[in-house]
């Protein structure tokens, strides 16, 4: 933790600020997703918006999903045939508008593609995995665009998984300055690695009486305020 931001913020108003949004959130009686009520049209559109939401703001990939809604681009007829307009299509939706366009649109397509090239879908895909790890795994490793974190978003935006961790970094920031973990990433490139910073979140956030959906919510909408008002991860 830097001295700079050591002199303008405790670390103990950062924790309180937390655990009061934890209670407003019990208060409200948050509604978690369940799987059951999503149809493969939801599913598809939450996989893109994770797709979308790397390394961009969260207000930049929501801004994106709306303008691929508003063209028509993840409805089922246009994800699962002609692959190669529909990236072109895609693209020239987001050029201009959204950075990394050209990236996102190659791994929608390769994602489409992989999803429904042979008939398949995400329902049968969940339906046919119990582990949420074994589904990260494959997700990670199949579905291009979906690292760990965003693999975990999916997953627990869905309803799929309860005890899964976003671990973006406004978390990674909370938890090396709350020392649980040892070194400021901005990013987990492996899965084994991911999972043991996740466990670790886990473990603290029910330690604290909160489930991890609901600590890393808080934590998520704390930090994301702090970092933008201090800077002091640069």
């Amino acid at each position: 933790m830097s001295k700079t931001f050591a002199s303008q913020l405790p670390l103990s108003v950062i924790k309180n600020a937390i655990l009061d949004i934890c209670i407003i959130l019990e208060e409200q009686e948050l509604i978690i997703a369940s799987l059951e009520a999503y149809s493969e049209n939801d599913l598809w559109r939450e996989l893109v918006s994770c797709i979308l939401g790397s390394r961009v703001r969260f207000e930049t990939a929501c801004a994106a999903v709306r303008w691929l809604d508003d063209m028509c681009l993840l409805c089922h007829l246009r994800r699962t045939s002609n692959f190669d307009q529909y990236e072109t299509d895609i693209l020239a939706t987001l050029s201009g508008k959204y950075p990394f366009y050209k990236l996102r649109a190659n791994q929608i397509r390769r994602a489409a593609e992989s999803l429904y090239g042979s008939g398949g879908s995400i329902k049968d895909l969940l339906d046919n995995t119990v582990d949420f790890r074994e589904m990260r795994q494959y997700l990670v490793s199949q579905i291009p665009g979906l690292g760990p974190k965003q693999s975990s978003l999916f997953l627990r935006n869905i309803g799929y998984a309860d005890s899964v961790a976003v671990l973006d970094v406004h978390v990674l920031t909370y938890m090396n300055w709350f020392g649980l973990t040892t070194a400021l990433e901005k990013s987990i490139p492996t899965i084994h690695k991911y999972e043991t910073l996740e466990n670790s979140f886990v473990e603290h956030s029910l330690s604290l009486g909160y489930s991890p959906e609901q600590f890393d919510l808080a934590v998520w909408l704390v930090m994301r305020v702090v970092r933008e008002e201090y800077k002091t991860w640069d």
